[in-house]
């Protein structure tokens, strides 16, 4: 029996016409690392993907409850070295171009285990996070001040009354992941000072399209953004966005860098804002073929990874993962792989290790275990991280080779 609800209105605008173009099959929640004890426990939802036909957000209908998502997360973004070099430089890109200075209030929605705010390199800034998992306790133990509970505007006023109203907001991989995302983003109007800006970073629905990053697919991430419809949306929640960029690395791949401020605020509107909304237009954002053309590239990867998987076996070469973020999961699942066919996969994160995969059943091991059962070939289900792995992995330097799946499968080196 599953205890998801599956919506019938779009997050964004209200409308009912909703164009389903991508079903991934049914799937346990990405992040749910199990004990060998927890499999026989273990729920499945349908991964269906929609389009709004009125303002075109993309986004999955069937909600599975947060709190059964995040109450035992294990996701500690620390534990990726490439993810605290990117939240850092964030970060320092913020302090300079918005002038913090010691005392101002600087805001973290979703800071996990405090990443991007000891990202901050200026002394005497108030850093305060908000993330309603466990893994708030990692950052509380790291010295921060953190609002353990979903954001909302009581949250918001929270940290208002405590701390002072917000010069720099941010929130990385978070915004497309609330389901009442219209309460979420009433929150923010009140946390910013007059001067405030609230940065806003996920995975760009073109990127996922253009390169075929569907593993980024999952319950956790309930929309895939672009600035056609979130610009009128956040408008209408009382925030202007005044910069928008492209970054080619993010905590899913590469995602959109969306920059807004209180209706009327000091911040100038870049000639970003109106490029983008272009670039979509032109790239077909309100074309209901471009998501159907897009089902047929996923079908493609998923033929052409299974191809080198089993030829990789019947050669007599076995076969490990490396990574194991919860887009891989999405992957695995999708793939239909099991342990007969991928034998463990090498994981930094200590909360993952000697569990199994959800809805795989996959062993995750150490970095140390997995070299010293050094399979021949990995698939990489960090593959964002490929170029870091080439210069810093110990499993490539021994002579191990990674199966990059996306964008497009291949072998490296």
């Amino acid at each position: 029996m599953s205890d998801a609800r599956t919506r019938a209105d779009c997050r964004y605008c209200g409308s009912t016409r909703l164009a389903a173009f991508l079903s991934l099959g049914q799937h346990p929640p990405s992040n749910s690392f199990l004990r060998v004890e927890q499999v026989a426990s273990e729920r499945r939802y349908p991964l269906d993907v929609y389009v709004c036909q009125d303002c075109w957000l993309t986004q999955l209908l069937d909600v599975v409850p947060p709190e059964l998502i995040f109450d035992d997360y294990v996701y500690l973004a620390s534990s990726s070295k490439a993810l605290k070099t990117h939240y850092a430089t964030l970060a320092a890109h913020a302090t300079e171009r918005f002038a913090l200075r010691a005392g101002d209030v600087v805001a973290d929605i979703g800071c996990n285990d405090g990443i991007l705010l000891h990202g901050y390199a200026l002394p005497g800034l108030v850093r305060v996070g908000v993330e309603p998992s466990k893994v708030a306790q990692h950052a509380v133990a790291s010295g921060l001040d953190v609002v353990n509970a979903f954001f909302s505007p009581e949250a918001a006023q929270q940290i208002v009354g405590r701390f002072g109203a917000a010069k720099v907001v941010t929130a990385t991989n978070v915004f497309a992941h609330v389901d009442d995302i219209g309460r979420f983003t009433d929150g923010l109007p009140p946390l910013l000072a007059p001067e405030g800006v609230c940065i806003v970073e996920a995975p760009y629905l073109i990127d996922l399209i253009d390169q075929t990053l569907f593993d980024t697919i999952y319950h956790e991430h309930l929309c895939y953004l672009s600035l056609t419809p979130m610009a009128p949306f956040l408008a209408r929640h009382g925030l202007d966005v005044f910069d928008v960029v492209r970054v080619p690395f993010g905590a899913s791949g590469p995602a959109i860098r969306v920059f807004m401020q209180r209706r009327g605020g000091p911040w100038p509107v870049e000639p970003s804002v109106a490029g983008m909304l272009k670039d979509e237009a032109a790239w077909g954002v309100s074309r209901l073929e471009r998501y159907q053309d897009y089902a047929r590239q996923v079908e493609a990867v998923k033929t052409k990874t299974l191809e080198l998987l089993h030829a990789l076996r019947r050669s007599g070469k076995r076969v490990g993962g490396y990574g194991a973020p919860a887009k891989g999961n999405t992957l695995l699942n999708y793939l239909g792989a099991t342990r007969e066919l991928i034998e463990c996969i090498a994981e930094t994160n200590p909360l993952k290790q000697r569990t199994l995969t959800p809805g795989s059943h996959i062993p995750v091991v150490s970095e140390e275990e997995f070299l010293e059962r050094m399979p021949e070939c990995a698939l990489l289900l960090s593959w964002n991280y490929l170029d870091f792995f080439l210069k810093q992995s110990e499993y490539i330097r021994r002579g191990g080779r990674f199966l990059v799946p996306l964008p497009a499968p291949r072998m490296v080196p």
